[in-house]
Protein backbone atom coordinates (compact mmCIF):
# COMPACT_ATOMS: atom_id res chain seq x y z
CA UNK A 1 0.00 0.00 0.00
CA UNK A 2 2.78 2.43 1.23
CA UNK A 3 4.69 1.62 -2.31
CA UNK A 4 2.03 2.03 -4.40
CA UNK A 5 1.72 5.38 -2.84
CA UNK A 6 4.81 6.32 -3.30
CA UNK A 7 4.82 5.72 -7.29
CA UNK A 8 1.93 7.23 -7.47
CA UNK A 9 3.60 10.83 -5.87
CA UNK A 10 6.29 10.37 -7.91
CA UNK A 11 4.21 9.87 -10.80
CA UNK A 12 2.09 12.99 -10.05
CA UNK A 13 5.27 14.97 -9.64
CA UNK A 14 6.92 13.69 -13.03
CA UNK A 15 3.49 14.52 -14.75
CA UNK A 16 3.50 18.56 -12.93
CA UNK A 17 7.33 18.60 -14.02
CA UNK A 18 6.80 17.43 -17.69
CA UNK A 19 3.31 20.14 -17.66
CA UNK A 20 5.44 22.80 -16.47
CA UNK A 21 7.90 22.31 -19.33
CA UNK A 22 5.56 22.22 -21.77
CA UNK A 23 3.77 25.62 -20.74
CA UNK A 24 6.63 26.96 -20.94
CA UNK A 25 7.81 25.61 -24.35
CA UNK A 26 4.71 26.44 -25.52
CA UNK A 27 4.49 30.08 -24.71
CA UNK A 28 7.66 30.18 -26.66
CA UNK A 29 6.49 28.41 -29.49
CA UNK A 30 3.78 30.62 -29.81
CA UNK A 31 5.58 33.76 -29.42
CA UNK A 32 7.51 32.33 -32.42
CA UNK A 33 4.97 31.45 -34.73
CA UNK A 34 3.38 34.96 -33.85
CA UNK A 35 6.42 36.24 -35.03
CA UNK A 36 6.82 34.32 -38.57
CA UNK A 37 3.12 34.75 -39.31
CA UNK A 38 3.91 38.49 -38.52
CA UNK A 39 7.06 38.43 -40.97
CA UNK A 40 5.38 36.65 -43.62
CA UNK A 41 2.30 38.22 -44.02
CA UNK A 42 4.28 41.63 -44.24
CA UNK A 43 6.49 39.95 -46.99
CA UNK A 44 3.32 38.67 -48.93
CA UNK A 45 1.40 42.39 -48.64
CA UNK A 46 5.50 43.38 -49.99
CA UNK A 47 4.96 41.36 -52.89
CA UNK A 48 1.13 42.42 -53.59
CA UNK A 49 2.47 45.95 -53.55
CA UNK A 50 5.50 45.26 -56.00
CA UNK A 51 3.16 43.50 -58.33
CA UNK A 52 1.06 46.52 -58.07
CA UNK A 53 3.62 49.42 -58.80
CA UNK A 54 4.87 46.72 -61.59
CA UNK A 55 1.63 46.31 -63.47
CA UNK A 56 0.63 50.22 -62.81
CA UNK A 57 3.76 51.58 -64.50
CA UNK A 58 3.17 48.29 -67.28
CA UNK A 59 -0.44 49.11 -67.88
CA UNK A 60 -1.51 47.75 -71.36
CA UNK A 61 1.43 45.34 -71.68
CA UNK A 62 -0.25 43.00 -69.69
CA UNK A 63 3.29 41.11 -67.97
CA UNK A 64 2.05 37.88 -66.41
CA UNK A 65 3.46 38.31 -62.92
CA UNK A 66 4.24 35.27 -60.58
CA UNK A 67 5.75 33.98 -57.22
CA UNK A 68 7.53 30.65 -56.67
CA UNK A 69 5.84 28.42 -54.32
CA UNK A 70 7.31 24.60 -53.88
CA UNK A 71 8.53 24.85 -56.95
CA UNK A 72 5.10 25.84 -58.85
CA UNK A 73 4.77 29.46 -60.25
CA UNK A 74 1.79 31.67 -58.74
CA UNK A 75 0.11 33.95 -61.22
CA UNK A 76 -1.46 37.18 -59.66
CA UNK A 77 -4.70 38.13 -60.98
CA UNK A 78 -4.80 41.58 -61.66
CA UNK A 79 -5.99 44.19 -63.60
CA UNK A 80 -5.72 48.21 -64.76
CA UNK A 81 -8.34 50.43 -65.05
CA UNK A 82 -8.28 54.08 -66.61
CA UNK A 83 -10.44 56.67 -64.45
CA UNK A 84 -11.17 59.80 -66.49
CA UNK A 85 -13.81 62.47 -64.58
CA UNK A 86 -16.33 63.98 -66.28
CA UNK A 87 -18.06 67.43 -65.91
CA UNK A 88 -21.12 66.50 -63.54
CA UNK A 89 -18.85 64.42 -60.88
CA UNK A 90 -19.33 61.33 -62.91
CA UNK A 91 -16.35 59.14 -64.61
CA UNK A 92 -15.94 57.24 -67.60
CA UNK A 93 -14.03 54.06 -66.92
CA UNK A 94 -11.97 51.24 -69.23
CA UNK A 95 -10.28 48.14 -68.29
CA UNK A 96 -6.68 48.76 -69.79
CA UNK A 97 -5.30 45.74 -69.18
CA UNK A 98 -4.71 41.90 -66.71
CA UNK A 99 -5.96 39.19 -66.18
CA UNK A 100 -9.41 39.35 -65.80
CA UNK A 101 -12.22 38.43 -68.36
CA UNK A 102 -15.54 39.98 -69.24
CA UNK A 103 -14.75 42.81 -66.69
CA UNK A 104 -16.12 45.71 -68.72
CA UNK A 105 -19.12 47.25 -67.90
CA UNK A 106 -20.20 45.24 -65.30
CA UNK A 107 -21.42 45.85 -61.67
CA UNK A 108 -18.88 44.12 -59.73
CA UNK A 109 -16.28 46.71 -61.68
CA UNK A 110 -18.58 49.37 -60.40
CA UNK A 111 -18.64 48.55 -57.04
CA UNK A 112 -15.40 47.82 -57.25
CA UNK A 113 -13.99 51.69 -58.14
CA UNK A 114 -16.70 53.13 -56.11
CA UNK A 115 -14.92 51.48 -53.39
CA UNK A 116 -11.83 52.17 -54.23
CA UNK A 117 -12.20 56.02 -54.80
CA UNK A 118 -13.72 56.63 -51.78
CA UNK A 119 -11.04 55.30 -49.79
CA UNK A 120 -8.86 58.76 -48.66
CA UNK A 121 -5.88 56.50 -49.12
CA UNK A 122 -3.84 56.02 -52.59
CA UNK A 123 -3.00 52.28 -51.27
CA UNK A 124 -5.68 49.87 -49.51
CA UNK A 125 -8.29 46.94 -49.72
CA UNK A 126 -11.55 46.62 -51.24
CA UNK A 127 -12.74 43.96 -48.62
CA UNK A 128 -15.51 43.24 -50.13
CA UNK A 129 -14.21 41.28 -53.12
CA UNK A 130 -10.70 40.94 -51.47
CA UNK A 131 -8.46 42.94 -53.96
CA UNK A 132 -5.67 45.08 -52.77
CA UNK A 133 -5.39 48.49 -54.83
CA UNK A 134 -3.07 51.19 -55.82
CA UNK A 135 -4.03 54.77 -56.80
CA UNK A 136 -2.16 57.10 -59.13
CA UNK A 137 -2.89 60.53 -60.23
CA UNK A 138 -1.85 61.50 -64.09
CA UNK A 139 -3.17 64.82 -64.13
CA UNK A 140 -6.04 64.45 -66.84
CA UNK A 141 -7.28 60.42 -65.52
CA UNK A 142 -6.30 58.37 -62.78
CA UNK A 143 -5.08 54.87 -63.14
CA UNK A 144 -5.73 52.02 -61.21
CA UNK A 145 -4.12 48.48 -60.38
CA UNK A 146 -5.87 45.85 -58.68
CA UNK A 147 -4.28 42.73 -57.13
CA UNK A 148 -6.10 39.76 -55.97
CA UNK A 149 -5.54 38.90 -52.48
CA UNK A 150 -6.78 35.34 -52.65
CA UNK A 151 -3.19 34.49 -53.74
CA UNK A 152 -1.73 36.19 -51.02
CA UNK A 153 -3.92 34.20 -48.51
CA UNK A 154 -3.03 30.83 -50.58
CA UNK A 155 0.89 32.01 -50.36
CA UNK A 156 0.58 32.54 -46.76
CA UNK A 157 -1.01 29.48 -46.06
CA UNK A 158 1.74 27.43 -47.97
CA UNK A 159 4.07 29.03 -46.13
CA UNK A 160 3.03 28.70 -42.90
CA UNK A 161 2.10 25.17 -43.22
CA UNK A 162 5.81 24.38 -43.89
CA UNK A 163 6.88 26.48 -40.94
CA UNK A 164 4.05 24.58 -38.81
CA UNK A 165 6.01 21.01 -39.14
CA UNK A 166 9.16 22.33 -37.97
CA UNK A 167 7.17 23.72 -34.95
CA UNK A 168 5.23 20.24 -34.30
CA UNK A 169 8.23 18.40 -34.83
CA UNK A 170 10.36 20.93 -32.13
CA UNK A 171 7.32 20.75 -29.65
CA UNK A 172 7.78 16.57 -30.11
CA UNK A 173 11.19 16.64 -29.42
CA UNK A 174 10.89 18.88 -26.47
CA UNK A 175 7.83 16.97 -24.69
CA UNK A 176 10.46 13.88 -25.12
CA UNK A 177 13.24 15.90 -23.78
CA UNK A 178 11.25 16.89 -21.22
CA UNK A 179 10.08 13.15 -19.66
CA UNK A 180 13.46 12.08 -19.50
CA UNK A 181 14.79 15.78 -17.94
CA UNK A 182 11.31 14.53 -15.39
CA UNK A 183 12.46 11.51 -14.87
CA UNK A 184 16.47 12.63 -13.50
CA UNK A 185 14.92 15.09 -11.90
CA UNK A 186 12.20 13.26 -9.82
CA UNK A 187 15.38 9.99 -9.58
CA UNK A 188 16.76 11.30 -6.46
CA UNK A 189 13.65 11.72 -4.76
CA UNK A 190 12.37 8.26 -5.40
CA UNK A 191 15.69 7.01 -4.69
CA UNK A 192 15.02 8.62 -1.06
CA UNK A 193 11.74 7.14 -0.69
CA UNK A 194 12.63 3.97 -1.56
CA UNK A 195 15.91 3.56 0.86
CA UNK A 196 12.97 5.10 3.32
CA UNK A 197 11.03 2.16 2.82
CA UNK A 198 14.11 -0.45 3.45
CA UNK A 199 14.45 1.16 6.20
CA UNK A 200 11.06 0.72 7.83
CA UNK A 201 11.18 -2.77 6.19
CA UNK A 202 14.51 -3.91 7.98
CA UNK A 203 13.96 -2.19 10.97
CA UNK A 204 10.44 -3.74 11.07
CA UNK A 205 12.06 -7.66 10.68
CA UNK A 206 14.84 -6.15 13.31
CA UNK A 207 11.60 -5.32 15.99
CA UNK A 208 9.83 -8.35 15.31
CA UNK A 209 11.87 -10.83 16.78
CA UNK A 210 12.72 -9.75 20.26
CA UNK A 211 8.88 -9.03 20.16
CA UNK A 212 8.30 -12.60 19.59
CA UNK A 213 10.51 -13.88 22.06
CA UNK A 214 8.54 -11.22 25.08
CA UNK A 215 5.09 -12.16 23.53
CA UNK A 216 6.05 -16.10 24.09
CA UNK A 217 7.26 -15.67 27.35
CA UNK A 218 4.56 -13.72 28.41
CA UNK A 219 1.83 -16.05 27.54
CA UNK A 220 4.06 -19.12 29.21
CA UNK A 221 4.16 -17.05 32.34
CA UNK A 222 0.41 -16.34 32.17
CA UNK A 223 -0.11 -19.93 31.99
CA UNK A 224 1.57 -21.08 34.92
CA UNK A 225 1.33 -20.79 38.49
CA UNK A 226 2.12 -17.59 40.28
CA UNK A 227 4.78 -19.82 42.59
CA UNK A 228 6.30 -21.62 39.22
CA UNK A 229 6.93 -18.29 37.53
CA UNK A 230 10.48 -17.95 37.75
CA UNK A 231 11.58 -14.95 38.55
CA UNK A 232 14.05 -13.93 36.19
CA UNK A 233 10.82 -14.45 33.32
CA UNK A 234 9.25 -11.61 35.23
CA UNK A 235 12.31 -9.55 35.81
CA UNK A 236 12.55 -10.31 31.83
CA UNK A 237 9.25 -8.96 31.42
CA UNK A 238 9.11 -6.04 33.41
Amino acid sequence: MRETRGNGLIRKLRLKFVAVCMAMVTAVLAVVCFAIFAALRGNVEDLSRQVLHRVIQEEGRQPEIGVEVGGDTLLLPYFTVSVWPGRDGTYAAYVTGGTYAALEDTEALTAILEDCLSQPRPEGVVQDYSLRYLRRDNGLYRTLAFVDMSMERRLLREMMGSYLVIVLAAFSLLLGVSVLLARWATSPVERAWSQQRQFLSDASHELKTPLTVILSNAELLSALPLEERPARWTDNIL
